[in-house]
């Protein structure tokens, strides 16, 4: 009852004139103010006038006047600047904990609110305006996709800067992680973060022109070299596809390549004093072969030994050819690059531009999700069942972002679908 609440005030669903307060006085609303998602008032820096009095500051929202006390609020300093208590039953005054009697409004809840909302709410399929959404007129669709898509890629920006203080401040190891991330493709993201952070990258820096070695670190610190037996035929088959070249060692010519991977990481992990992950972390249940976290390292292993994986190549590429070049050391198909450009390549670019302060590189991730193909996942799969196409990787990644934070949450309040659906239909 609360959210709808909030809702009518949010989106002022209410008469421009003839309000009064529960003392009588009239009142006008010039802004609602900006809500707050976190701790304390509900909206801060409304513009109220009361009987000809101007009063700017925050607002807070009840379904009844006493829970402002069931709420604590009149022990919280916190609240002592509401100048608007806004409930749908008026059962008694709110003061503040400096003994201020705050105005108050009783402010209903239309019925079509709450027939519609509570309509999103026991519809089983997602998105739950599924048959309506397409209704909804495209610039406003357009306008909402374009906020869920910068929304989604922000987040990921801010995680990359987040992780960098980390790094010491160090760019290209940030990057490494990112693309590490990227390379768990969901189900082995978090284990893929976690490896690349114990990954010495300074140190393994030194080796990277030694293939035999990068792969021993690789796997070593993943939790796969020594006494995981369980993982030795898995282990020895992906080595076997490497060229011979690969792990030539001459004292190891006649050696089984997994032994000589073994070798290599015991030297590197007395070197650097290695602690490796535990192998449990990883997940091989429901992934296919091709996407088994030992066979994504493997690749790794053939990126960064080629020098590719860097943030300095990232930044050069102009075109978005230019960027699937910088993976072309590994055998991946094209709609799995789009996806490590998606996931790593855009939001690096756009947080490494936004801290920089150049534009042109935060523009430039923007351009690569609209000429990248709409990816094909689950919730692209639920979105089809509204009937409308879908354009590109920004479309795509703003459906990622509707989904995930408003669907799977029954969020239709604050979402510009959700909130059309509760507007016009009937």
């Amino acid at each position: 009852m609360e959210r709808e609440l909030h809702y009518v005030w949010r989106n002022r669903i209410f008469p421009a004139t003839g309000l009064i307060t529960t003392e009588g006085k009239k009142i006008s609303v010039l802004s609602s103010g900006l809500h707050n998602k976190d701790a304390g008032p509900d909206f801060f820096c409304a513009d109220i006038i009361i009987c000809d009095e101007n009063l700017m500051g925050n607002v807070e929202i009840h379904v009844r006047s006493t829970d402002w006390y069931r709420h604590g609020h009149d022990k919280d300093p916190a609240y002592n600047n509401v100048v608007l208590h806004v409930v749908e039953q008026d059962d008694g005054e709110a003061i503040t904990q400096d003994g201020r009697k705050i105005p108050q409004l009783v402010l209903p809840v239309p019925e079509y609110v709450k027939v519609n909302y509570a309509r999103l709410q026991d519809i089983s399929k997602t998105p739950p305006c599924y048959s309506y959404a397409s209704e909804v007129p495209a610039i406003i669709r357009n306008g909402w996709f374009e906020r869920l898509c910068n929304d989604r890629l922000k987040r990921k920006a801010n995680d990359i800067k987040e992780r960098l203080e980390y790094c010491n401040r160090d760019w290209e190891y940030d990057f490494f992680i990112t693309i590490a991330r990227a390379f768990g493709f969901g189900i082995n993201s978090d284990a893929f973060e976690q490896w690349a952070r114990i990954i010495p990258y300074g140190g393994i820096a030194k080796h990277r022109d030694n293939f035999v070695q990068v792969l021993a670190m690789f796997l070593g610190q993943a939790g796969f070299i020594g006494n995981n037996s369980q993982y030795s035929e898995l282990i020895s088959a992906s080595l076997e596809d490497l060229n011979a070249k690969d792990l030539h060692i001459p004292e190891c010519a006649h050696k089984p390549p997994l032994e000589i991977v073994e070798r290599e990481y015991k030297f590197l992990a007395d070197k650097f004093s290695l602690i490796p992950m535990s192998s449990h972390v990883w997940r091989f249940m429901r992934t296919r072969p091709s996407n088994f976290p030992i066979v994504r390292i493997i690749q790794l292993v053939r990126l960064y030994n080629a020098g590719h994986v860097r943030l300095s190549a990232v930044i050069e590429a102009d075109t978005l050819n230019e960027v699937h070049d910088i993976f072309s050391s590994v055998r991946l198909s094209k709609s799995t690059v789009n996806l490590l450009i998606i996931n790593a390549v855009v939001p690096m670019l756009y947080s490494y531009g936004h801290y920089k302060g150049i534009p042109q590189l935060c523009l430039k991730s923007q351009r690569f999700l609209r000429e990248i193909p709409a990816e094909n996942n689950k919730y692209t799969r639920l979105w089809a069942q509204t009937s409308l196409p879908i354009a590109n990787a920004a479309e795509s990644q703003a459906i990622v972002q509707l989904i995930s934070r408003y669907c799977e949450r029954h969020d239709c309040l604050r979402c510009q679908l959700g909130h059309q659906y509760i507007k016009h239909m009937k």
